[in-house]
């Protein structure tokens, strides 16, 4: 999807603090290990090995659908924040409806392979956490953090867990 690569350096460093922030509204910030804006695209953000489904004979299928569904959400939050973050806190517009259309096919087509989510299940988890996540990126103090932490990702290129989440925390005051 042209629309959704990286335009440049400041593009790259807000797509993956807006994933970070995706994480941590959505309760997976346990699961970030550290932000690389220099990696390959889909490496920027690492994540821990808990995050992906192994499958298990031992764990129940309640269990085993509870945690695959989990984590599509978590991803579909980190795809949606990386928009989000680089066209309002960035660019200063709203998200194009090109954009928008993008996003929904890439998690609509995620939705198909992992999780077998019909439509209608779909349409609904994609319009909550869109628009949930659109109310976030339109906070103006969450703005000034994620400007704090694209600036940092700027600079030092790499960043830990800890790092992360030291200039996070004062979301949790939110």
């Amino acid at each position: 999807m042209e629309t959704l690569r990286y335009r440049h350096d400041d593009d790259r460093c807000y797509g993956a603090t807006g994933m970070a922030i995706g994480l941590f509204f959505f309760d997976g910030e346990d699961f970030l290990e550290e932000i690389n804006v220099d990696a390959d695209s889909h490496e920027v953000v690492t994540l821990s090995n808990s995050f992906y489904f192994s499958g298990s004979p031992s764990v129940s299928a309640k269990t085993s659908w509870n945690k695959l569904l989990n984590s599509f959400n978590l991803m579909t939050a980190m795809v949606i924040s990386n928009a989000l973050c680089r066209s309002l806190v960035l660019d200063g517009m709203p998200v194009r409806f090109e954009i928008k259309q993008s996003l929904h096919d890439v998690i609509a087509e995620e939705a198909t392979q992992t999780c077998s989510l019909d439509f209608d299940e779909l349409e609904r988890l994609f319009e909550k956490n869109y628009n949930t996540l659109h109310r976030v990126f339109n906070h103006q103090s969450v703005q000034s953090i994620a400007r704090e932490l694209a600036t940092h990702l700027k600079h030092s290129r790499r960043l830990s867990r800890g790092e992360v989440l030291e200039i996070l925390q004062a979301l949790s005051t939110l």
